[in-house]
Protein backbone atom coordinates (compact mmCIF):
# COMPACT_ATOMS: atom_id res chain seq x y z
CA UNK A 1 0.00 0.00 0.00
CA UNK A 2 2.85 1.96 0.45
CA UNK A 3 5.01 1.65 -2.17
CA UNK A 4 1.10 2.40 -4.51
CA UNK A 5 0.93 5.39 -2.32
CA UNK A 6 4.32 6.79 -3.39
CA UNK A 7 3.71 5.67 -7.03
CA UNK A 8 0.17 7.97 -6.89
CA UNK A 9 2.04 10.66 -4.92
CA UNK A 10 5.14 10.93 -8.00
CA UNK A 11 3.83 9.50 -11.13
CA UNK A 12 6.99 10.25 -13.09
CA UNK A 13 6.52 6.85 -15.01
CA UNK A 14 6.18 7.63 -18.98
CA UNK A 15 3.11 7.60 -20.74
CA UNK A 16 3.20 5.96 -24.58
CA UNK A 17 6.85 5.22 -23.82
CA UNK A 18 8.54 3.81 -26.78
CA UNK A 19 12.17 4.85 -26.50
CA UNK A 20 14.61 2.06 -25.73
CA UNK A 21 15.54 1.40 -22.12
CA UNK A 22 19.06 2.60 -22.43
CA UNK A 23 18.11 6.42 -24.13
CA UNK A 24 14.95 6.04 -21.15
CA UNK A 25 17.76 6.23 -18.60
CA UNK A 26 20.00 8.40 -20.13
CA UNK A 27 17.33 10.93 -20.72
CA UNK A 28 16.18 10.35 -16.65
CA UNK A 29 20.15 11.12 -16.46
CA UNK A 30 20.03 14.73 -17.87
CA UNK A 31 17.11 15.61 -15.79
CA UNK A 32 18.00 13.73 -12.43
CA UNK A 33 18.41 17.05 -10.77
CA UNK A 34 15.06 17.11 -10.23
CA UNK A 35 13.04 15.55 -7.85
CA UNK A 36 9.97 15.73 -4.75
CA UNK A 37 11.69 18.31 -2.88
CA UNK A 38 12.32 20.77 -6.28
CA UNK A 39 10.36 22.26 -8.71
CA UNK A 40 11.11 20.49 -12.52
CA UNK A 41 10.30 19.72 -15.98
CA UNK A 42 7.65 18.05 -18.00
CA UNK A 43 9.10 16.53 -21.35
CA UNK A 44 7.65 15.11 -24.21
CA UNK A 45 9.27 13.86 -27.45
CA UNK A 46 7.48 13.32 -31.34
CA UNK A 47 8.82 10.96 -33.51
CA UNK A 48 7.68 10.60 -37.38
CA UNK A 49 4.37 12.18 -35.75
CA UNK A 50 3.92 9.78 -32.38
CA UNK A 51 4.44 10.65 -29.23
CA UNK A 52 7.42 8.46 -27.82
CA UNK A 53 8.07 9.89 -24.57
CA UNK A 54 6.42 11.86 -22.39
CA UNK A 55 8.12 12.47 -18.56
CA UNK A 56 7.24 14.97 -15.64
CA UNK A 57 10.12 15.76 -13.15
CA UNK A 58 9.89 17.19 -10.02
CA UNK A 59 6.95 18.98 -8.48
CA UNK A 60 4.62 21.46 -9.78
CA UNK A 61 3.66 22.70 -6.46
CA UNK A 62 6.10 22.52 -3.45
CA UNK A 63 3.58 23.67 -0.69
CA UNK A 64 1.19 20.78 -1.37
CA UNK A 65 3.75 18.04 -2.59
CA UNK A 66 2.10 18.24 -5.89
CA UNK A 67 4.45 16.35 -8.20
CA UNK A 68 5.17 17.57 -12.45
CA UNK A 69 2.87 15.17 -14.87
CA UNK A 70 2.92 15.62 -18.65
CA UNK A 71 -0.31 17.18 -18.02
CA UNK A 72 0.85 19.47 -16.01
CA UNK A 73 -0.13 23.36 -17.30
CA UNK A 74 2.63 25.93 -18.08
CA UNK A 75 2.67 29.12 -18.58
CA UNK A 76 5.07 29.22 -21.69
CA UNK A 77 6.62 32.51 -22.20
CA UNK A 78 7.59 34.08 -25.51
CA UNK A 79 6.89 30.28 -26.70
CA UNK A 80 3.44 31.85 -27.18
CA UNK A 81 4.70 34.00 -30.23
CA UNK A 82 4.59 31.54 -32.80
CA UNK A 83 0.69 31.31 -32.43
CA UNK A 84 0.40 34.94 -32.25
CA UNK A 85 2.44 34.96 -35.66
CA UNK A 86 0.49 32.11 -37.09
CA UNK A 87 -3.02 34.25 -36.66
CA UNK A 88 -1.35 36.75 -38.57
CA UNK A 89 -1.28 33.84 -41.59
CA UNK A 90 -4.66 32.87 -40.92
CA UNK A 91 -6.38 36.28 -41.21
CA UNK A 92 -4.53 37.02 -44.08
CA UNK A 93 -5.41 33.63 -46.12
CA UNK A 94 -9.26 34.88 -45.37
CA UNK A 95 -8.32 38.27 -46.78
CA UNK A 96 -8.84 40.20 -43.85
CA UNK A 97 -5.19 42.18 -43.51
CA UNK A 98 -1.66 42.12 -45.37
CA UNK A 99 1.42 41.83 -43.54
CA UNK A 100 2.53 44.79 -45.30
CA UNK A 101 -0.55 47.00 -43.95
CA UNK A 102 0.64 49.66 -42.09
CA UNK A 103 0.10 49.10 -38.89
CA UNK A 104 -2.50 52.22 -37.71
CA UNK A 105 -5.00 51.07 -40.32
CA UNK A 106 -5.99 48.56 -37.59
CA UNK A 107 -4.73 49.90 -34.20
CA UNK A 108 -5.37 53.86 -34.40
CA UNK A 109 -4.00 54.36 -30.82
CA UNK A 110 -0.37 53.86 -32.28
CA UNK A 111 1.56 56.64 -32.58
CA UNK A 112 2.83 58.11 -36.15
CA UNK A 113 6.56 57.96 -35.83
CA UNK A 114 7.30 59.55 -39.38
CA UNK A 115 7.70 56.17 -40.28
CA UNK A 116 5.45 53.06 -41.17
CA UNK A 117 5.52 50.13 -39.34
CA UNK A 118 4.07 46.82 -40.56
CA UNK A 119 2.35 43.81 -39.63
CA UNK A 120 6.07 41.86 -40.83
CA UNK A 121 7.86 44.49 -39.17
CA UNK A 122 6.40 43.13 -35.86
CA UNK A 123 6.61 39.90 -36.50
CA UNK A 124 10.01 40.14 -37.45
CA UNK A 125 11.25 42.23 -34.51
CA UNK A 126 12.33 45.00 -36.99
CA UNK A 127 9.46 47.31 -36.34
CA UNK A 128 11.98 49.96 -33.91
CA UNK A 129 9.33 49.61 -31.21
CA UNK A 130 10.32 50.03 -27.43
CA UNK A 131 9.79 46.79 -25.29
CA UNK A 132 6.44 47.05 -22.77
CA UNK A 133 8.52 45.23 -19.74
CA UNK A 134 11.40 47.76 -20.43
CA UNK A 135 9.55 50.54 -20.71
CA UNK A 136 6.72 49.72 -17.85
CA UNK A 137 9.78 49.31 -15.58
CA UNK A 138 11.29 52.50 -16.72
CA UNK A 139 7.39 54.03 -15.66
CA UNK A 140 8.21 52.48 -12.43
CA UNK A 141 6.24 49.30 -12.76
CA UNK A 142 7.82 45.76 -11.42
CA UNK A 143 6.82 42.52 -13.61
CA UNK A 144 5.41 41.19 -10.49
CA UNK A 145 2.62 43.98 -10.59
CA UNK A 146 -0.95 43.02 -12.27
CA UNK A 147 -0.42 43.84 -15.67
CA UNK A 148 -2.93 44.10 -18.40
CA UNK A 149 -3.26 44.95 -22.55
CA UNK A 150 -4.86 48.45 -21.43
CA UNK A 151 -1.68 49.15 -19.57
CA UNK A 152 0.46 48.46 -22.11
CA UNK A 153 -2.36 50.09 -24.97
CA UNK A 154 -2.35 53.19 -22.94
CA UNK A 155 1.49 53.27 -22.75
CA UNK A 156 2.39 52.96 -26.28
CA UNK A 157 -0.24 55.73 -27.26
CA UNK A 158 2.25 58.07 -25.45
CA UNK A 159 5.20 56.61 -27.43
CA UNK A 160 7.05 59.84 -29.58
CA UNK A 161 10.05 58.03 -30.82
CA UNK A 162 11.64 54.75 -32.35
CA UNK A 163 14.58 52.64 -30.89
CA UNK A 164 15.27 52.69 -34.61
CA UNK A 165 13.71 53.18 -38.33
CA UNK A 166 11.57 50.03 -39.01
CA UNK A 167 13.29 47.45 -40.98
CA UNK A 168 17.15 48.78 -40.20
CA UNK A 169 17.87 46.48 -37.29
CA UNK A 170 16.46 43.58 -35.51
CA UNK A 171 15.88 43.91 -31.40
CA UNK A 172 13.50 41.57 -29.86
CA UNK A 173 10.16 43.52 -28.82
CA UNK A 174 7.51 41.88 -27.22
CA UNK A 175 5.51 45.03 -27.88
CA UNK A 176 4.69 44.15 -31.31
CA UNK A 177 3.14 40.94 -30.72
CA UNK A 178 0.83 42.56 -28.39
CA UNK A 179 -0.25 44.61 -30.87
CA UNK A 180 -1.11 41.63 -32.94
CA UNK A 181 -3.40 40.23 -29.86
CA UNK A 182 -5.30 43.94 -30.73
CA UNK A 183 -5.13 43.55 -34.14
CA UNK A 184 -7.01 39.96 -34.04
CA UNK A 185 -9.03 41.46 -31.75
CA UNK A 186 -9.89 44.37 -34.15
CA UNK A 187 -10.02 42.40 -37.54
CA UNK A 188 -12.06 39.11 -36.26
CA UNK A 189 -14.09 40.58 -33.87
CA UNK A 190 -12.79 38.32 -31.46
CA UNK A 191 -10.26 37.95 -28.73
CA UNK A 192 -7.03 36.84 -28.81
CA UNK A 193 -8.23 33.65 -27.05
CA UNK A 194 -11.77 33.55 -28.40
CA UNK A 195 -9.65 33.48 -32.31
CA UNK A 196 -7.09 30.63 -31.35
CA UNK A 197 -9.94 28.65 -29.05
CA UNK A 198 -11.86 27.95 -32.11
CA UNK A 199 -9.12 28.03 -35.38
CA UNK A 200 -6.18 26.07 -33.59
CA UNK A 201 -6.64 24.76 -30.16
CA UNK A 202 -10.03 22.97 -30.72
CA UNK A 203 -9.36 21.70 -34.27
CA UNK A 204 -6.05 20.41 -33.24
CA UNK A 205 -7.52 18.91 -29.67
CA UNK A 206 -5.42 20.97 -27.89
CA UNK A 207 -8.02 20.53 -24.60
CA UNK A 208 -5.38 22.14 -21.91
CA UNK A 209 -4.50 25.40 -24.18
CA UNK A 210 -5.35 28.69 -23.59
CA UNK A 211 -3.94 32.66 -24.22
CA UNK A 212 -4.77 33.32 -19.84
CA UNK A 213 -5.95 37.02 -20.28
CA UNK A 214 -7.43 37.11 -16.64
CA UNK A 215 -4.98 36.68 -13.44
CA UNK A 216 -7.42 35.59 -11.42
CA UNK A 217 -9.16 32.69 -13.61
CA UNK A 218 -8.48 29.41 -11.46
CA UNK A 219 -6.25 26.65 -13.58
CA UNK A 220 -6.55 23.25 -12.06
CA UNK A 221 -3.47 21.73 -13.09
CA UNK A 222 -0.98 24.29 -13.28
CA UNK A 223 2.58 24.32 -12.51
CA UNK A 224 3.80 27.17 -9.98
CA UNK A 225 6.54 29.14 -10.40
CA UNK A 226 9.40 29.30 -8.61
CA UNK A 227 13.07 30.89 -8.50
CA UNK A 228 16.12 29.88 -5.90
CA UNK A 229 16.84 31.02 -2.66
CA UNK A 230 19.28 31.04 -0.13
CA UNK A 231 16.74 29.03 2.12
CA UNK A 232 16.15 26.91 -1.39
CA UNK A 233 13.44 28.17 -3.24
CA UNK A 234 10.82 31.16 -3.37
CA UNK A 235 7.81 31.54 -5.43
CA UNK A 236 8.23 33.98 -8.17
CA UNK A 237 4.93 35.61 -8.76
CA UNK A 238 3.54 36.63 -12.14
CA UNK A 239 0.07 38.74 -12.57
CA UNK A 240 -0.31 38.94 -15.82
CA UNK A 241 -3.38 39.53 -17.66
CA UNK A 242 -2.02 40.19 -20.95
CA UNK A 243 -1.86 37.79 -24.01
CA UNK A 244 0.08 38.09 -27.67
CA UNK A 245 3.97 38.12 -26.36
CA UNK A 246 3.05 35.76 -23.38
CA UNK A 247 0.52 34.08 -21.37
CA UNK A 248 -0.28 30.83 -23.03
CA UNK A 249 -0.71 27.96 -20.54
CA UNK A 250 -0.55 24.47 -21.94
CA UNK A 251 0.86 21.40 -21.54
CA UNK A 252 4.32 19.00 -23.05
CA UNK A 253 1.53 16.99 -24.99
CA UNK A 254 -0.60 19.70 -26.20
CA UNK A 255 2.78 21.42 -27.63
CA UNK A 256 3.76 18.51 -29.52
CA UNK A 257 0.30 18.23 -31.33
CA UNK A 258 0.64 22.06 -32.49
CA UNK A 259 4.45 20.64 -33.63
CA UNK A 260 3.30 17.92 -35.58
CA UNK A 261 0.75 20.75 -37.10
CA UNK A 262 4.03 21.62 -38.81
CA UNK A 263 4.06 18.46 -40.47
CA UNK A 264 0.76 17.96 -41.28
CA UNK A 265 -0.43 21.10 -42.09
CA UNK A 266 -4.30 20.19 -40.82
CA UNK A 267 -4.99 23.63 -39.59
CA UNK A 268 -3.68 26.27 -42.10
CA UNK A 269 -2.78 23.65 -44.79
CA UNK A 270 0.74 23.65 -45.65
CA UNK A 271 1.00 26.56 -48.08
CA UNK A 272 0.63 29.16 -44.83
CA UNK A 273 3.06 26.43 -42.46
CA UNK A 274 5.73 27.47 -45.35
CA UNK A 275 5.21 30.88 -44.61
CA UNK A 276 6.04 30.26 -40.92
CA UNK A 277 9.75 29.58 -42.21
CA UNK A 278 10.17 32.97 -44.08
CA UNK A 279 13.12 34.84 -42.35
CA UNK A 280 13.11 38.56 -41.61
CA UNK A 281 14.72 40.70 -44.10
CA UNK A 282 16.48 44.16 -42.88
CA UNK A 283 16.24 47.34 -45.19
CA UNK A 284 19.75 46.83 -46.80
CA UNK A 285 19.18 43.47 -47.63
CA UNK A 286 20.65 41.30 -44.59
CA UNK A 287 19.01 38.08 -43.38
CA UNK A 288 17.94 37.52 -39.80
CA UNK A 289 17.76 33.37 -38.88
CA UNK A 290 14.45 34.72 -37.51
CA UNK A 291 10.99 33.68 -39.02
CA UNK A 292 7.28 33.51 -37.94
CA UNK A 293 8.15 33.51 -34.04
CA UNK A 294 10.85 30.69 -34.48
CA UNK A 295 14.79 30.76 -35.25
CA UNK A 296 15.91 29.13 -37.46
CA UNK A 297 19.05 27.26 -36.67
CA UNK A 298 21.20 24.11 -37.13
CA UNK A 299 22.62 21.05 -34.99
CA UNK A 300 24.99 18.73 -35.69
CA UNK A 301 24.56 19.59 -39.26
CA UNK A 302 20.28 19.14 -38.60
CA UNK A 303 18.27 21.86 -39.44
CA UNK A 304 16.74 22.99 -35.71
CA UNK A 305 13.44 25.20 -35.55
CA UNK A 306 12.45 26.57 -32.12
CA UNK A 307 11.66 29.00 -29.66
CA UNK A 308 11.70 29.61 -25.90
CA UNK A 309 9.87 31.80 -23.46
CA UNK A 310 10.90 32.88 -19.81
CA UNK A 311 8.55 34.75 -17.55
CA UNK A 312 8.75 34.54 -13.30
CA UNK A 313 9.72 31.36 -12.81
CA UNK A 314 9.00 29.75 -15.90
CA UNK A 315 11.25 28.50 -18.62
CA UNK A 316 10.55 26.93 -21.85
CA UNK A 317 11.99 26.04 -25.10
CA UNK A 318 10.20 23.68 -27.84
CA UNK A 319 12.52 22.45 -30.81
CA UNK A 320 12.05 20.64 -34.16
CA UNK A 321 14.62 19.14 -36.37
CA UNK A 322 12.44 18.41 -39.88
CA UNK A 323 14.79 16.56 -41.30
CA UNK A 324 14.35 13.64 -38.85
CA UNK A 325 10.92 14.43 -37.84
CA UNK A 326 12.01 14.65 -34.34
CA UNK A 327 10.13 17.57 -31.91
CA UNK A 328 10.85 18.10 -28.23
CA UNK A 329 9.03 20.05 -25.32
CA UNK A 330 10.67 20.90 -22.19
CA UNK A 331 8.77 23.21 -19.49
CA UNK A 332 9.94 24.43 -16.31
CA UNK A 333 8.81 25.93 -13.50
CA UNK A 334 12.20 27.40 -11.98
CA UNK A 335 14.01 30.33 -13.09
CA UNK A 336 17.21 28.91 -13.40
CA UNK A 337 16.69 26.04 -15.59
CA UNK A 338 17.82 25.95 -19.01
CA UNK A 339 15.28 23.57 -21.03
CA UNK A 340 17.30 24.81 -23.99
CA UNK A 341 20.12 22.87 -22.94
CA UNK A 342 18.02 19.81 -21.62
CA UNK A 343 15.91 19.35 -24.71
CA UNK A 344 19.21 19.74 -27.04
CA UNK A 345 21.00 17.05 -25.14
CA UNK A 346 18.70 15.25 -25.34
CA UNK A 347 17.90 15.48 -29.39
CA UNK A 348 21.53 14.56 -29.39
CA UNK A 349 20.59 11.42 -27.64
CA UNK A 350 18.32 11.07 -31.21
CA UNK A 351 20.31 12.94 -33.81
CA UNK A 352 22.82 11.83 -36.11
CA UNK A 353 26.38 12.64 -34.57
CA UNK A 354 27.97 13.30 -37.87
CA UNK A 355 29.69 17.06 -37.25
CA UNK A 356 28.12 19.77 -39.16
CA UNK A 357 29.96 21.23 -42.58
CA UNK A 358 31.68 24.32 -41.95
CA UNK A 359 29.90 27.19 -42.71
CA UNK A 360 30.43 29.00 -45.65
CA UNK A 361 29.84 32.23 -44.06
CA UNK A 362 32.69 31.53 -41.34
CA UNK A 363 35.59 30.51 -43.78
CA UNK A 364 36.95 33.00 -45.96
CA UNK A 365 39.81 33.04 -48.77
CA UNK A 366 40.72 36.45 -48.89
CA UNK A 367 44.19 38.17 -47.73
CA UNK A 368 44.27 38.41 -43.61
CA UNK A 369 45.33 41.29 -42.10
CA UNK A 370 48.41 41.37 -40.62
CA UNK A 371 49.85 42.47 -37.10
CA UNK A 372 50.72 45.98 -38.17
CA UNK A 373 47.46 47.11 -38.75
CA UNK A 374 45.84 44.62 -36.07
CA UNK A 375 48.01 46.20 -33.60
CA UNK A 376 46.33 49.40 -33.90
CA UNK A 377 42.85 48.14 -32.84
CA UNK A 378 43.16 47.21 -29.19
CA UNK A 379 41.99 49.12 -26.59
CA UNK A 380 38.78 49.81 -24.83
CA UNK A 381 35.50 51.30 -26.70
CA UNK A 382 32.04 52.82 -26.14
CA UNK A 383 29.03 53.39 -28.49
CA UNK A 384 26.43 55.92 -27.63
CA UNK A 385 23.93 52.99 -27.38
CA UNK A 386 25.78 51.72 -24.13
CA UNK A 387 27.39 48.81 -25.40
CA UNK A 388 31.18 48.21 -24.64
CA UNK A 389 34.01 46.49 -26.60
CA UNK A 390 37.64 45.87 -25.35
CA UNK A 391 40.32 44.41 -27.30
CA UNK A 392 43.40 42.83 -26.33
CA UNK A 393 46.83 41.43 -28.24
CA UNK A 394 47.89 38.24 -26.36
CA UNK A 395 50.31 36.33 -27.61
CA UNK A 396 50.61 37.63 -31.00
CA UNK A 397 47.01 37.59 -31.38
CA UNK A 398 44.11 40.12 -31.57
CA UNK A 399 41.19 39.20 -29.02
CA UNK A 400 38.39 40.43 -27.60
CA UNK A 401 37.85 40.47 -24.33
CA UNK A 402 34.21 40.36 -21.71
CA UNK A 403 33.95 39.41 -18.81
CA UNK A 404 35.64 36.07 -18.95
CA UNK A 405 35.29 35.53 -22.63
CA UNK A 406 37.96 35.86 -24.95
CA UNK A 407 37.82 35.74 -28.63
CA UNK A 408 40.12 35.92 -31.55
CA UNK A 409 40.06 38.24 -33.82
CA UNK A 410 40.65 37.20 -36.99
CA UNK A 411 40.30 39.67 -39.78
CA UNK A 412 39.96 39.83 -43.56
CA UNK A 413 40.39 42.70 -45.99
CA UNK A 414 37.21 43.20 -48.49
CA UNK A 415 39.20 46.61 -49.12
CA UNK A 416 40.87 49.69 -47.42
CA UNK A 417 39.63 50.20 -44.23
CA UNK A 418 36.94 46.88 -44.04
CA UNK A 419 37.13 43.73 -42.98
CA UNK A 420 35.25 40.75 -42.46
CA UNK A 421 34.98 38.84 -39.40
CA UNK A 422 34.01 35.42 -40.92
CA UNK A 423 34.14 33.63 -37.73
CA UNK A 424 31.82 36.07 -36.06
CA UNK A 425 29.72 36.70 -39.07
CA UNK A 426 30.24 40.63 -39.03
CA UNK A 427 32.10 43.30 -41.03
CA UNK A 428 34.41 45.56 -39.20
CA UNK A 429 34.56 49.43 -40.83
CA UNK A 430 37.63 51.64 -39.74
CA UNK A 431 36.61 55.00 -39.10
CA UNK A 432 39.02 57.31 -37.96
CA UNK A 433 42.67 56.28 -37.92
CA UNK A 434 46.09 57.17 -36.78
CA UNK A 435 48.69 56.05 -34.51
CA UNK A 436 45.86 53.53 -33.59
CA UNK A 437 41.99 53.39 -34.49
CA UNK A 438 39.71 55.85 -32.95
CA UNK A 439 36.27 55.32 -34.37
CA UNK A 440 35.04 51.81 -36.08
CA UNK A 441 31.55 50.40 -37.29
CA UNK A 442 30.77 47.14 -36.01
CA UNK A 443 28.39 45.70 -38.84
CA UNK A 444 26.61 42.54 -37.21
CA UNK A 445 23.81 39.86 -39.10
CA UNK A 446 20.82 42.11 -37.02
CA UNK A 447 22.54 45.36 -35.79
CA UNK A 448 25.27 47.85 -36.97
CA UNK A 449 27.16 49.64 -34.02
CA UNK A 450 29.58 52.78 -34.18
CA UNK A 451 32.04 52.85 -31.48
CA UNK A 452 34.51 55.11 -30.61
CA UNK A 453 38.02 54.94 -28.10
CA UNK A 454 37.32 55.55 -24.91
CA UNK A 455 39.86 58.19 -23.66
CA UNK A 456 42.21 58.12 -21.47
CA UNK A 457 41.64 60.49 -18.83
CA UNK A 458 38.33 59.92 -16.58
CA UNK A 459 35.82 62.94 -16.88
CA UNK A 460 35.17 65.29 -14.17
CA UNK A 461 32.02 63.83 -11.90
CA UNK A 462 30.64 67.49 -10.17
CA UNK A 463 27.35 68.80 -8.91
CA UNK A 464 26.43 70.03 -12.89
CA UNK A 465 24.89 66.26 -13.71
CA UNK A 466 22.41 66.78 -10.59
CA UNK A 467 18.76 67.37 -11.41
CA UNK A 468 15.44 66.08 -11.91
CA UNK A 469 14.35 64.45 -14.54
CA UNK A 470 11.32 64.15 -16.33
CA UNK A 471 10.03 61.69 -18.90
CA UNK A 472 6.51 62.39 -20.54
CA UNK A 473 6.19 58.73 -22.51
CA UNK A 474 6.11 56.91 -19.07
CA UNK A 475 5.03 59.79 -16.61
CA UNK A 476 8.09 59.24 -14.73
CA UNK A 477 10.57 61.35 -12.32
CA UNK A 478 14.06 60.36 -11.61
CA UNK A 479 16.23 62.34 -9.45
CA UNK A 480 20.48 62.41 -9.79
CA UNK A 481 22.29 63.93 -6.76
CA UNK A 482 25.95 64.15 -5.82
CA UNK A 483 26.74 61.86 -2.61
CA UNK A 484 30.49 62.40 -1.90
CA UNK A 485 31.60 63.01 -5.04
CA UNK A 486 29.94 60.05 -6.75
CA UNK A 487 26.53 60.72 -8.78
CA UNK A 488 23.26 58.36 -7.52
CA UNK A 489 20.11 58.00 -8.75
CA UNK A 490 17.06 57.98 -6.73
CA UNK A 491 13.06 57.34 -7.78
CA UNK A 492 10.41 56.77 -5.48
CA UNK A 493 9.69 53.31 -5.42
CA UNK A 494 13.34 52.31 -6.68
CA UNK A 495 15.47 54.14 -4.03
CA UNK A 496 18.86 55.25 -4.48
CA UNK A 497 21.53 53.56 -6.36
CA UNK A 498 24.86 54.42 -7.26
CA UNK A 499 25.73 55.55 -10.60
CA UNK A 500 29.14 54.26 -12.68
CA UNK A 501 31.02 56.58 -14.63
CA UNK A 502 32.35 54.21 -17.94
CA UNK A 503 32.61 56.36 -21.05
CA UNK A 504 31.92 60.43 -21.96
CA UNK A 505 28.63 61.31 -20.37
CA UNK A 506 27.98 57.80 -19.42
CA UNK A 507 26.83 55.83 -16.55
CA UNK A 508 25.99 52.57 -15.45
CA UNK A 509 23.09 51.62 -13.09
CA UNK A 510 22.30 48.39 -11.22
CA UNK A 511 18.97 48.60 -12.40
CA UNK A 512 18.00 46.48 -15.28
CA UNK A 513 16.18 48.79 -17.17
CA UNK A 514 17.72 51.55 -17.47
CA UNK A 515 21.12 50.47 -16.65
CA UNK A 516 23.01 52.62 -19.06
CA UNK A 517 22.51 56.46 -19.33
CA UNK A 518 23.61 59.02 -21.55
CA UNK A 519 23.88 62.59 -20.57
CA UNK A 520 23.09 64.98 -23.13
CA UNK A 521 24.46 68.56 -23.57
CA UNK A 522 23.43 71.74 -25.42
CA UNK A 523 25.35 74.08 -27.65
CA UNK A 524 26.63 75.73 -24.56
CA UNK A 525 27.63 72.61 -22.84
CA UNK A 526 24.77 72.29 -19.85
CA UNK A 527 23.04 69.17 -19.43
CA UNK A 528 19.76 69.32 -20.84
CA UNK A 529 18.33 65.75 -20.46
CA UNK A 530 19.81 62.09 -20.11
CA UNK A 531 18.47 59.21 -22.98
CA UNK A 532 18.23 55.25 -21.30
CA UNK A 533 19.60 53.14 -23.31
CA UNK A 534 19.46 49.73 -22.24
CA UNK A 535 18.78 46.28 -23.63
CA UNK A 536 15.31 46.80 -25.73
CA UNK A 537 14.78 50.65 -25.06
CA UNK A 538 16.99 53.09 -27.14
CA UNK A 539 16.81 57.04 -26.91
CA UNK A 540 14.09 57.36 -23.80
CA UNK A 541 14.87 60.75 -23.14
CA UNK A 542 14.34 62.20 -19.99
CA UNK A 543 14.47 65.91 -19.95
CA UNK A 544 15.42 67.78 -17.42
CA UNK A 545 13.12 70.04 -14.97
CA UNK A 546 14.98 71.46 -11.98
CA UNK A 547 19.12 71.58 -11.57
CA UNK A 548 20.58 70.70 -8.32
CA UNK A 549 19.81 73.27 -6.03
Amino acid sequence: MKRLLILLLFPVAAYAQTLPDSITKKVDEIFKSFGPKTPGCSIAILKDGNVIFQKGYGMANLEYDIPIVPTTIFHIASESKQYVAFCMLLLEKEGKISLDDDIRKHLDFVPDFGHKITIRHLIHHTSGLRDQWQLLANAGWQLDDVITQDHVIRLISKQKTLNFIPGDQFMYCNTGYTLMAEIVRKVSGMSLRQFTDKNIFLPLEMKDTHFHDDYLELVPGRAYSYSRHPRGFQHAVLSYSIVGATSLFTTVVDELKWLKNFESGKVGGKDLIEKMYEVGVLNDGRKLNYAFAIAIDSRNGSKQIGHGGADAGYRTFAVRFPEHNLGIAVFSNLGSTNPTDLALRTADLMLPSDKAKPDAAATNTGTMVDSIKLKKLPGKYYSEDGIPATLVWENGKLMSRGGNQRNEWKLYEEKPNRYSLPQNKQTLVIDKVGDSVTEMTIIAPSSTTKFKRLPLKPQEINVSFAGRFYNSETEAYYTVALNKGNLVLQHRKFGEVAMQNVAPDQFTTPHWWMNHIRFIRNKAGNIIAFEVNSGRVLHLQFDRVTASQ
